[in-house]
């Protein structure tokens, strides 16, 4: 019967395990390989190997990096901003070159749009900022406190539910059927 937990089992979208800690890491791992070598998208792979579990991690490592990869990411508008100060800054001198244009009754239709580019770039990189906290707050101690820690990726998705008393299930599942059939297929020939 332990032998039977141990195994991998199928499941319709893919395969699952259930195990301790360092087992679903070590499955983890195995998976991680598979897909790399059935041709699974790069990134998708990249993202799996950077969030997985990893037998020298512990849950709350699996936990931050679920959150950090739900929240909200930074947006170019954020990394342009170069604080208040200097946006504000730029956004008067915008609206200075748009008063010049005025008087010399061009139409200063661009310098406009510029000067109010700039002076929303603080704005909305402060809110931006503060939603993103928010919703880490509300993944870390709302939403993966019911649900299991989960990973979406082009390619597949996979999920890790604490099953109590130290045991863990890792859920994988694969939208490719060909690839889906491919790691199932793997995990038949292990056994």
């Amino acid at each position: 019967m332990a032998e039977e937990e141990d195994s991998v089992e199928e499941t319709n979208s893919g395969v699952k395990k259930n195990g301790n800690w360092k087992e679903i890491a070590e499955f983890g791992e195995e998976v991680e390989g598979i897909l790399e070598e059935s041709g699974s998208d790069s990134e998708s792979i990249e993202k799996f190997g950077d969030w997985r579990p990893k037998v020298e991690e512990s849950e709350s490592d699996v936990k931050r990096k679920t959150v950090d990869e739900a929240v909200l990411k930074e947006r170019e508008i954020e990394r342009d901003s170069e604080g208040v100060k200097k946006d504000l800054k730029q956004a008067s001198d915008k609206m200075a070159e748009a008063g010049k244009k005025a008087v010399k009754k061009e139409v200063p239709e661009k310098e406009i749009i510029e000067a109010s580019s700039e002076a929303a770039k603080p704005l909305f990189s402060r809110i931006a900022g503060l939603l993103r906290k928010i919703e880490s707050v509300i993944y870390s101690w709302i939403t993966l406190r019911f649900n299991p820690y989960y990973l979406d990726t082009e390619d597949f998705s996979v999920d890790i539910t604490d099953k109590r008393d130290g045991e863990f299930e890792m859920d994988v599942a694969v939208l490719e059927e060909e690839k889906r059939e491919g790691l199932k297929e793997k995990f038949r020939d292990d056994e």
